[in-house]
């Protein structure tokens, strides 16, 4: 069916909920707190384990759930067959290789897709994530 005026959906929200298990908790506020250096807050709920929302600076950001019903991510060797098989998630950069080069440098694992020349990395708990340049308009 071909987009129209009429769609039901005009777009994606600026906002994706996450849900990691609770082990993740501290590697995965690093990972962007200080390996990207995102805006990491924590939110009390009063669930058992505050929500973190993570912020950009055009205004989108994402929040995470820490839950024991959330899987608890890959194990051994990561590759293309073993990622973990849920939404994948999109950043866009000003600056894909020095992102990268960060992430690489802090050992977040990372892997390829045989349909993607782009590269692929793993927050702690297993959600994957690739990093686009601000300007890439593709598929």
């Amino acid at each position: 069916m071909a987009a129209d005026s009429h769609s039901a959906l005009t777009g994606l929200g600026a906002r994706v909920h996450l849900f990691v298990a609770p082990e993740h908790r501290g590697a995965f506020t690093v990972l962007f707190r200080d390996v990207l250096a995102c805006e990491a807050i924590e939110r009390d709920f009063g669930l058992p384990f505050p929500i973190l929302l993570v912020k950009f600076p055009d205004g989108s950001a994402f929040s995470v759930e820490f839950s024991d019903v959330a899987p608890s991510g890959p194990s051994g060797e990561l590759t293309d067959a073993t990622a973990f098989r849920g939404a994948w998630i999109e950043f866009r950069t000003a600056d894909v290789p020095g992102a990268q080069e960060r992430l690489r440098e802090a050992g977040v694992p990372e892997f390829t897709h045989p349909g993607s020349p782009h590269a692929y990395f793993s927050a702690p708990g297993g959600q994957i994530f690739r990093l686009l340049d601000v300007g890439y308009q593709g598929p």
